[in-house]
């Protein structure tokens, strides 16, 4: 595909022009979901997404920096490692590194990244922890979740049929690029039900119909929390296949918790419960 080889050719000096072809690129990377489908790859900015994706093994073709960067202590050092992984190192002009980054604050540095698969043929068998998010719709939301996850242990994610694309901008911001080091795989309910009565695994959602609080589930080892859509919750597919449910207690006026506030909870409980 002739939009691959655009990323391939070697640039010996600054770019300042908004409308470099290069440039072009990044801002529809970042723009256009089916561009990042048509094309396997997808944008992350700032420092720290690009070293999560490097130190996950995830392949980053080509690093993108403005000047100030290139002139930080920090940034002289990640730009010469860049360069030892094989990443192919591009200075940007002030002007257009400003129209190629989707931050109002970015820390100087872009990457160009190769996506990877999310089917189920992939996730590992026998998971202490796993979480399952049905129809979500919200990048940031999915972000923040799986941030949340990485620092709770979660040895699985699955998304179930996923109404977003995974490498979106704000799914990488959000996890500040630790969705490079997770294990997700995405695949229909039916398809993710398979999988996880397959595995035997004890499937929990959460309920405000229930009067029994998540902290007392007894919980153990190959457990699969089930969270539904920010939207809906949990719909009659899910609904008719757990077994067991639980509520989130709250004594204040609202009514629900924000899905990553949720999926908290009940992580820290298992990490409470299981040591």
């Amino acid at each position: 595909m002739t939009g691959k080889t655009l990323f391939l050719e070697q640039v010996n000096e600054i770019i300042s022009s908004t409308t470099n072809p290069k440039v072009k690129e990044l801002v529809r990377l970042r723009q256009s979901p089916r561009r990042r489908r048509d094309l396997g790859l997808f944008v992350t900015d700032g420092i720290s997404e690009a070293e999560a994706l490097l130190r996950a093994g995830r392949k980053v073709r080509e690093i993108y920096f403005c000047e100030s960067f290139e002139g930080s202590t920090e940034g002289s050092e990640f730009l010469e490692s860049a360069k030892e992984g094989g990443c192919l190192v591009i200075k940007l002009g002030a002007e257009a590194f400003a129209k190629a980054s989707y931050k109002n604050n970015s820390d100087g540095v872009l990457a160009l990244a190769e996506s990877w698969a999310l089917d189920l043929s992939s996730a590992p068998r026998a998971p202490r922890l796993t979480l399952v998010l049905d129809e979500i719709e919200k990048p940031g939301n999915l972000g923040a979740i799986l941030r949340t996850a990485e620092a709770f242990g979660v040895s699985n994610i699955f998304l179930s049929e996923p109404i977003l694309d995974f490498f979106n901008p704000n799914v990488v911001r959000s996890s500040r690029g630790l969705m490079a080091s997770l294990q997700v795989n995405a695949g229909s309910k039916v398809e993710v039900h398979s999988w996880l009565e397959e595995e035997g695994l004890r499937l929990v959602g959460t309920s405000a119909k229930t009067s029994k609080p998540y902290w007392d589930l007894q919980l153990s080892e190959g457990i699969a929390f089930v969270m539904g859509s920010e939207k809906e919750g949990l719909g009659e597919f899910w609904k008719g296949r757990i077994r067991e449910w639980a509520c989130i207690p709250m004594v204040g006026h609202a009514s629900s918790l924000n899905l990553n506030a949720s999926t908290a909870c009940l992580l820290a409980e298992f990490n409470r419960s299981v040591r």
